[in-house]
């Protein structure tokens, strides 16, 4: 029998299918379009430079492509998951490119790269030698599934048979999840199902019999209830913000570590609120810095590798201290934070210090801030110190506070034992595990006191009890707890979750541990809500989140370092892993054991989990890639040298 037709053309692009689509045509709607195309008839327009098209498939396989276009302009670059590239020859007429590829299991990007006076038109996507007719978007045995945040809608379907909708919430109550059958009428042929949702979760539906198309579908969230208005600065207070690169969170006092790696850290922590539940947005200091400094998330900054820097029209941090009259600093030991990258924007002063050359002066940052305090107030600075990423070591003539009498390790030996643990095919054992783990606890306790310095200037020139400030990582260093060393690559709990502790002004007389979950998205819209105003930026407005009370629904997110990452997504006590480069996933209870995978037992959390992540990831679905471009051959060899030396190169 024949279905009643389309689906509705504002269909979701991100649920999740439970089927291999063969072909892509403009009259399923919008339900294959990620970002950029239009559709006008039978075709589908590629609107933005880069235009995004999906395909499901449920396994890993290597399969013939066609793509049915016409082209008026210069060649285009189509690319599958961004791995494999094909060029697409212009030519008025509509003609076919045929392609063989490695096609991932879940969803597949198709991607197509063009100019601005380029005009590329879409027929049809298809998988095989021949164009397959329309088929129903569910026959028996497929499904869909869906994620919902609180609200109400309704679905209909088209079609004889019977479907199976299964819905299940994930909230603070957690109700048994519901199964309904519900058959089409033998006249009407259509299903209309009433969606209710009191608190998020999932709805997957599918066809037990028969086959059926999506007729009707709309979907309102909930009004969300307007924030308090919280206490705001009475003044211009001194905003400062300490950040120590690639600082795991677990290996700080103040987080429950044994050793005492962080005297000054923890006894900083009695003045300030202590997030227990900070992650980085990406696990690599490019992506997570930007962050920071603009409140948007990697998708929206669009600094992912190393050729990329700060757009100019992006408001950053300084730009914004700077506006409201404050004197603007950064004091800077990474070589990727540089003003060629764009993160100059509104600083007055731009202080670069090398910490990675031998018999450098280990205090020579803290002292050229202590300069600086010199400057009229209000002052906000940011110092970004190297240690204790890997494989950075403390002087040697360091004294070692929680191995007293032992000498700090050589950086040669760092750099082996960072090599090795990076090996793959020569895992690294259990003794070299230990000394570099006891190498960055070392450098840990040598930036902890390089810290207590930074205080302590503070508070000599009675500038401590009414400033704003913030001690935080831009990402953490993984010591082998799921296999790897290191981070950027990956994303496991180790490398996104950070230390961050915050000391407000005396006046506020808040401080304690906060276990709601944080971004470093979320810092910049929270200074600029304690000035009075709100920002339309990726991050939340903390302390509105922390006055809302209840339950906390938030979901960080982290990305690895590359244009086809992974993702780290935190929800509750969960932690899942999506590897957008095969579609591999990973499930981590944290309450449990948050070293074992669990995604095979417990698949309802997973399936929740992906379908919220591609709701989040559908937000931005942007055109053009428009980040500043850095060309690395430009830059000092002394630069190129520390990068290679951090491993970035």
């Amino acid at each position: 029998m024949a279905c009643a037709g389309p689906p509705p053309a504002d269909l979701p692009a991100a649920w999740i299918w439970n089927k291999d689509q063969n072909l892509i045509s403009p009259r399923d709607g919008k339900s294959n379009v990620w970002n950029g195309m239009r559709i006008s008839g039978n075709f589908f327009n590629a609107e933005n430079d880069s235009s995004r098209l999906i395909l499901w498939r449920r396994q890993r396989q290597k399969l013939p492509l066609v793509i049915e276009y016409s082209l008026q302009g210069k060649a285009v670059e189509f690319s599958v998951n961004i791995r494999a590239r094909f060029v697409l020859p212009p030519g008025r007429a509509f003609q076919k490119k045929k392609i063989v590829t490695w096609l991932s299991r879940g969803f597949n990007f198709l991607q197509f790269q063009k100019s601005a006076k380029d005009f590329l038109r879409i027929r049809s996507v298809y998988v095989g030698h021949v164009e397959p007719d329309p088929a129903p978007l569910l026959r028996a045995g497929e499904s869909f599934s869906v994620f919902f945040p609180p609200g109400r809608g309704r679905l209909q379907l088209a079609g004889r048979g019977t479907i199976r909708i299964e819905q299940r919430e994930f909230g603070e109550t957690s109700p048994p999840p519901s199964s309904t059958l519900l058959h089409s009428g033998f006249f009407s042929r259509k299903i209309v199902r009433e969606i209710a949702f009191s608190q998020p979760g999932t709805m997957t539906v599918t066809a037990v019999s028969g086959r059926f198309d999506i007729s009707g579908y709309r979907y309102q969230n909930a009004n969300k209830a307007s924030p308090r208005p919280q206490a705001a600065f009475r003044g211009k207070p001194d905003i400062y913000i300490f950040l120590s690169d690639a600082c795991q969170a677990a290996h700080l006092g103040v987080y429950g570590y044994s050793l005492d790696t962080s005297p000054h850290i923890d006894a900083f922590a009695a003045d300030a609120l202590v997030y227990e539940n900070a992650y980085a947005n990406a696990s690599f200091t490019l992506s997570s810095v930007a962050t920071l400094l603009t409140g948007l998330y990697p998708e929206g900054h669009q600094l992912r590798i190393l050729e990329q820097g700060l757009r100019h029209e992006l408001l950053t941090l300084p730009e914004y201290m700077k506006a409201k009259g404050y004197r603007t600093a950064v004091f800077n030991a990474n070589p990727l934070i540089r003003p060629g990258s764009g993160f100059a924007q509104g600083v007055d002063d731009f202080v670069r210090v090398d910490q990675r050359r031998p018999g450098w002066q280990e205090d020579e940052m803290i002292k050229r801030f202590a300069g600086w305090l010199d400057s009229p107030p209000p002052r906000f600075a940011y110092l970004h110190f190297l240690p204790p990423h890997l494989p950075q070591v403390p002087p040697a003539d360091f004294s070692i506070p929680f191995a007293p009498g032992e000498k700090p390790i050589r950086q040669e030996r760092m750099i082996q034992l960072m090599k090795k643990g990076r090996d793959f095919l020569h895992p690294i054992g259990a003794n070299e595990m230990r000394e570099l783990v006891q190498g960055y606890d070392s450098t840990i306790a040598w930036m902890d006191v390089e810290f207590g310095k930074f205080i302590a200037h503070l508070k000599r020139k009675k500038l401590y009890d009414g400033s704003l400030i913030i001690f935080m990582a831009d990402h953490g260093e993984a010591m082998n707890e799921h296999g790897v060393v290191g981070h950027s690559d990956n994303v496991f709990e180790e490398t996104t979750r950070v230390p961050l502790l915050v000391k407000l002004p005396a006046e506020f007389a808040r401080r304690g541990r906060v276990r709601r979950l944080v971004e470093i998205a979320d810092i910049f819209p929270t200074i600029s809500a304690w000035f009075g105003q709100k920002l339309e930026l990726d991050g939340r407005d903390l302390p509105a989140a922390d006055a809302a009370g209840g339950f906390d629904d938030t979901m960080t997110v982290s990305r690895s370092f590359n244009h086809c990452p992974a993702y780290g997504l935190r929800w509750k006590n969960w932690y899942y892993i999506i590897d957008l480069n095969d579609n591999g996933e990973y499930l981590y209870d944290l309450a449990v054991d948050p070293r074992r995978d669990i995604a095979r037992a417990r698949p309802q959390i997973g399936v929740f989990l992906k379908s919220r992540f591609l709701a989040w990831l559908a937000r931005f679905s942007v055109g053009s890639d428009h980040s500043l471009a850095v060309n690395l051959k430009n830059l000092p060899a002394s630069e190129i040298e520390e990068l290679k030396t951090l491993g970035y190169l």
